[in-house]
């Protein structure tokens, strides 16, 4: 039994698409069909660095004690880093501020994903 099972899913990977797969529904026309890198360029201006560390002492030293709160995946601290590592600290702050205000229990209509049963709002910086 166990070596059927992993034929058959030795033959369903053939036919898995691969990499990043596009949002559906009504945000799936205004997306840019743009390919990601996996790692955003870093910033090295001072204010940038700054802000990234006070964000990784966030992460590292206080949220571990605090507990996990966010219910949106990348949490709103990494979405934060990355986007200021990516745009810049003035539209990396900006976008994060917005991922902040939107940080509650409202219902979500586009994409959601469910990691150990808990479904999360899906909405990663590109």
């Amino acid at each position: 039994m166990a070596f059927r099972l992993l034929i058959f899913f030795c033959v369903c990977t053939l036919y898995a698409d691969v990499g990043y797969h596009p949002p559906w529904g009504k945000d799936g026309e205004i997306i840019k069909k743009t390919t990601l890198s996996t790692a955003p360029p870093k910033r090295y201006d001072p204010l940038s660095k700054s802000v990234e560390n006070i964000i990784l002492f966030h992460q590292n030293i206080l949220s571990p004690v605090d507990g996990p709160r966010s219910h949106f995946r990348p949490t709103s601290s990494r979405y934060m880093l990355l986007a200021i590592r990516r745009h810049g600290f003035i539209k990396g702050a900006i976008k994060g501020f917005d991922r902040l205000i939107r940080e509650n229990k409202d219902p979500w209509v586009y994409r959601t994903i469910e990691i150990d049963g808990t479904k999360y709002k899906w909405d990663p910086t590109y």
